[in-house]
C-alpha cells in the first residue's frame, strides 16, 4: 500500500461487538452527540501528523524434514498502530484513553490502559502517484494508551508536544483486525466502507446508547 500524505483520521469509541457508541458514553461525552465519530483534521485537531502500523504479520518458523526445509509455519501478528495528531481536543483524547473525569476538569492517570475502552479508526491517504485517488486503512477495534509525554522549554523557537496514541489491535470476531480500501478498485463504496469500520449497533451499546 504505497501512499502519499495523510488527510484525516476518523475515530470512534466502540462496544465489544465493534458498534459505535454515541451520546454521553461516546467520544464526545455529549448527550447531544448522534454520530459518535470524531474526524481529526486541520480544522479540528491542527492536522494529523502520522499513522504508523506495525506487527501486521507474524513471524515464520522453518519446518525441516528429510534433511530439507519443507515448510514454513506462519505465526499470527498482533496489529498495532501509533496515531500522532498535532492537538486532539482534550475531551476526545481522554475519551480515547478511557481516563475517568473527576468533574472538576481533571482526568485520572492510573497507569493502566482500559481494556474495556475500545477504539475504531479509519485513516485516509492517497495513492503514492495519484493524489486524486484516496486510499484508506481501517482498524476495527483496539485499546488506546499514551506511554509518555514530554514538555520542553521554549527557546528561540516554540517547542510543542504532539498527541501520540498507541492503539493495540483486537480482532472483531471473524472480521480480523481491519481492512485496506482503495477508491480506484472497481466496486469501491465509501458509505459501505464507513459502515464496515463503524458498525451500527443492532441493540443498545454498552452504557445504553446506540451506535452509528
Amino acid at each position: 500500500m504505497a501512499t502519499l500524505g495523510i488527510k484525516n483520521v476518523k475515530i470512534a469509541l466502540v462496544d465489544k461487538t465493534g458498534a459505535v457508541i454515541k451520546g454521553t458514553n461516546g467520544i464526545f461525552k455529549d448527550v447531544k452527540d448522534n454520530s459518535g465519530i470524531f474526524t481529526a483534521d486541520q480544522d479540528t485537531a491542527f492536522g494529523v501528523a502520522s499513522l504508523a502500523l506495525s506487527n501486521l504479520t507474524g513471524t515464520t518458523t522453518d519446518i525441516y524434514g528429510s534433511n530439507k526445509l519443507v515448510h514454513k509455519s506462519a505465526g499470527k501478528g498482533s496489529a498495532s498502530s501509533v496515531l500522532t495528531v498535532n492537538a486532539l481536543p482534550h475531551i476526545v483524547k481522554q475519551a480515547i484513553l478511557g481516563n475517568a473525569p473527576d468533574g472538576k476538569g481533571g482526568f485520572t492517570i492510573d497507569g493502566k490502559a482500559d481494556s474495556n475502552n475500545l477504539v475504531a479508526i479509519l485513516a485516509e491517504s492517497a495513492e503514492a502517484f495519484n493524489d486524486a485517488a484516496p486510499v484508506y486503512v481501517g482498524m476495527f477495534m483496539g485499546i488506546a494508551s499514551e506511554a509518555a509525554l514530554t514538555m520542553t522549554t521554549n527557546n528561540a523557537a516554540e517547542n510543542r508536544s504532539t498527541d501520540a496514541i498507541t492503539i493495540a489491535g483486537v480482532e472483531r470476531g471473524d472480521d480480523g483486525f481491519g481492512k485496506y480500501y482503495f477508491s480506484s478498485v472497481s466496486g469501491f463504496d465509501k458509505s459501505a466502507m464507513q459502515a464496515d469500520v463503524f458498525k451500527t449497533a443492532t441493540a443498545p451499546s454498552s452504557g445504553g446508547t446506540t451506535g452509528q
